[in-house]
């Protein structure tokens, strides 16, 4: 079986527990990434491919395709194989075609606006190589955490801007007196993060939105987009969240406007115990290696 991700590690990482899954069950595997995801999958036990997707593809003549659906490479190599495809199903973002044969649904109900008919539902669980906590958290904090993910690193008028607002963010909730910790990158130990954390504020990622769900997070979201600010959306609704609207994001927050949304996130409201509920309830989805037999049955 052949897997092929895109070039956002979230879906490289979830990637890997459900090749890891499927090779354990005595399949042969074959993992496609970008080259900067290629030390991940080698040690997570698997064989990466130097080539890309469709020249491999042609070459190693696979019994079935996972792949990443907003990956256009990847997309078009699972199109052209002829053989049954498995895709992930995005949660904010619209998938490219042809639809799979079947779609995996590694989002929580609650957050999913459209549920997809016969979807196979999963944990949104990913790949964690072994690690050490950061120093900062080798201690128990007698302080609540609030974690900050994805502050934007360009050079670009917009994410000068938006990494203007993270900072501002920064300095709320330091003056709430909770205590700060700012990751950099799109690859995280979140089983070691976030079990202390009360909240998460981020830009809307699908990455980061799974893994503070999974360990029951409050989110504030700071959109870099349309799909970002859907994503937001749907967990106001669900009521885990706030996302900023585009007015406060198009100003410049009051920092008495920002340290309420922490506030209310850390504190107040209904955001706290829903939360807490959703992780509940994706921990009791199926996990990856669950749909392992029917994946096999795929190509039977």
């Amino acid at each position: 079986m052949l897997f092929s991700g895109g070039l956002g590690m979230p879906a490289v990482l979830r990637l890997i527990l459900l090749a890891r899954a499927v090779q354990a069950a005595g399949n042969e595997v074959r993992f496609c990434c970008p080259a900067r995801g290629r030390q991940r999958v080698a040690r997570a036990g698997l064989v990466p491919v130097l080539a890309g997707p469709q020249e491999f593809g042609r070459a190693w003549r696979p019994d079935l395709v996972v792949h990443d659906p907003l990956c256009p490479e990847s997309t078009a190599m699972a199109a052209a194989s002829g053989v049954p495809t498995v895709g992930y199903l995005p949660y904010a973002h619209t998938p490219l075609a042809p639809r799979p044969t079947v779609w995996i649904d590694p989002c929580p109900p609650p957050l999913r606006a459209r549920p997809e008919p016969g979807a196979w539902h999963v944990r949104c669980d990913a790949y964690e190589l072994p690690g050490k906590p950061t120093p900062a958290l080798t201690g128990l904090s007698l302080l609540p955490r609030v974690c900050i993910a994805g502050v934007p690193t360009g050079t670009r008028p917009e994410d000068r801007r938006r990494a203007r607002l993270f900072r501002r963010v920064a300095e709320g909730v330091e003056s709430l007196g909770l205590q700060l910790l700012v990751l950099t990158g799109d690859d995280h130990p979140w089983s070691l993060l976030l079990p202390g954390c009360v909240g998460v504020v981020h830009g809307g990622d699908e990455g980061v939105v799974y893994a503070a769900a999974r360990f029951g997070v409050s989110q504030l979201v700071l959109p870099a987009g349309d799909e970002e600010r859907r994503a937001g959306a749907r967990l106001e609704e669900a009521g885990i969240g706030r996302c900023l609207s585009d007015e406060e994001l198009a100003g410049d927050p009051s920092m008495l406007r920002l340290r309420f949304h922490l506030a209310e996130l850390v504190n107040g409201g209904r955001v706290l115990p829903e939360a807490a509920r959703l992780g509940r309830t994706i921990a009791r989805m199926p996990r990856p290696a669950d749909l392992v037999p029917g994946i096999e049955a795929l190509v039977r």
